[in-house]
């Protein structure tokens, strides 16, 4: 038997991972779009993970409307991969929400209750089963993307 098929495989994951390769759970389309959340954990970084999600050819979930932002919400529900991050933050001005993407003024927050609370100047967003909540930015966590279905 060859060991040529072992080494190959070897060869390829370590390719993968020295490119930073990131597996995603990928929804069905949702109005033109599609949600890839990370299966993988990692301290969260805005740019770092808004460059991969424009690797997919999107950027970090900033919702658009109400029902884009109660889909997230329900998405992390129905899927049980929640909490995740995203596209929105305070970072530069307290209590300010925008995108980071675009660094529009963020709409259609649909708080936790008594969120957002800044506990020790939280700063990311991230949803969950029940709603939004600030969360401080390079907690371990998923994240998601949307990208044009």
């Amino acid at each position: 038997m060859s060991l040529l098929p072992v080494f190959l495989l070897l060869g390829i994951l370590m390719i993968a991972s020295v490119q930073g390769y990131v597996s995603y759970h990928v929804s069905d389309a949702y109005n033109s779009k599609r949600y890839h959340v990370s299966k993988e954990f990692e301290n969260f970084d805005l740019e770092k993970m808004n460059n991969r999600c424009k690797q997919l050819g999107g950027y970090l979930l900033q919702p658009d409307d109400r029902s884009e932002a109660g889909y997230a919400v329900a998405y992390a529900r129905r899927t049980g991969w929640g909490p995740f991050f995203t596209g929105i933050t305070d970072q530069n001005s307290e209590g300010g929400f925008y995108y980071y993407n675009n660094n529009k003024p963020a709409r259609y927050l649909q708080w936790k209750f008594f969120q957002p609370d800044n506990w020790y100047n939280e700063d990311c967003v991230e949803i969950w089963t029940d709603g939004i909540n600030d969360r401080h930015c390079g907690t371990r966590g998923r994240y998601i993307c949307e990208v044009p279905a």
